[in-house]
């Protein structure tokens, strides 16, 4: 098996919902795009498929993009449909084509002017984009924050944050130049990033088809005492923005 990326490793375990606030943020989100009665979704960075599947019950049509191969087959052996490969900004769509984008720990990644002026175009006027992302606070030193970025994509295959010390006061900025509203915005308390009570009996049972996914994530856990962020220097927000009419 190749080396993956901690939530690779843990997505083939068949384990998701792993951005802050798990499965409550993701319902809360949901819920307010729901008041709008959305139809057709652009899911970015989909992971194993649990928004997805969300989503679908709720009788949205939905398109999910995920790059990680590993990611990817999972949520379409899961669910029988098919995801888009590859990243966001390589996505082509048409101008105003859909309701909602939602991304829950993938734009803080992206380059945001890019990626939110796109989002802006294939949204319909008056559409919705869900964000969930974790950012640096003012007390974070932009030349250590950088180097946190760079340590973390080192050890686990994926950044904790952005490379740039962005702030939430930046990300507000940055939507309202590329046209965004916000509807609702909420902060995640610290530490919230915890799995599901079954989470650990979920990943027993796949490693016994996955072992060495299994013995990765072990890996990767173990690692966690090399990255060290400072108290107070991150923090997560969810929000829901509309696109200027």
């Amino acid at each position: 098996m190749k080396r993956l990326a901690f939530h690779e490793a843990l997505g083939a375990l068949n384990v998701g919902d792993l951005h802050p606030g798990g499965q409550a943020a993701t319902e809360f989100l949901l819920d307010e795009l729901a008041k709008q009665d959305p139809r057709v979704v652009l899911e970015v960075g989909a992971g194993i498929g649990n928004t997805t599947a969300r989503m679908l019950k709720r009788g949205w049509q939905v398109v999910p993009i995920e790059p990680s191969d590993t990611l990817r087959h999972q949520l379409e052996s899961r669910l029988g449909i098919s995801a888009h490969a590859g990243g966001f900004e390589d996505f082509d769509s048409a101008d105003g084509a859909y309701d909602v984008v939602l991304g829950e720990s993938v734009f803080y990644g992206m380059d945001l002017k890019r990626a939110f002026a796109k989002v802006h175009r294939i949204l319909r006027p008056g559409g919705l984009l869900a964000t969930l992302d974790t950012v640096w606070t003012a007390a974070a030193i932009p030349d250590v924050a950088a180097t946190i970025h760079d340590d973390s994509k080192r050890i686990f295959g994926i950044p904790m944050a952005s490379r740039e010390a962005l702030t939430w006061s930046d990300w507000r900025r940055i939507l309202a130049e590329a046209g965004f509203l916000a509807v609702v915005e909420k902060q995640i308390p610290p530490g919230s990033l915890k799995a599901d009570k079954g989470a650990r009996w979920v990943k027993l049972r796949a490693a016994l088809g996955q072992p060495l996914a299994l013995l990765q994530n072990l890996n990767h856990r173990r690692q966690f005492g090399r990255l060290h962020v400072p108290a107070g220097w991150t923090e997560t927000w969810m929000a829901v923005w509309r696109r200027a009419e």
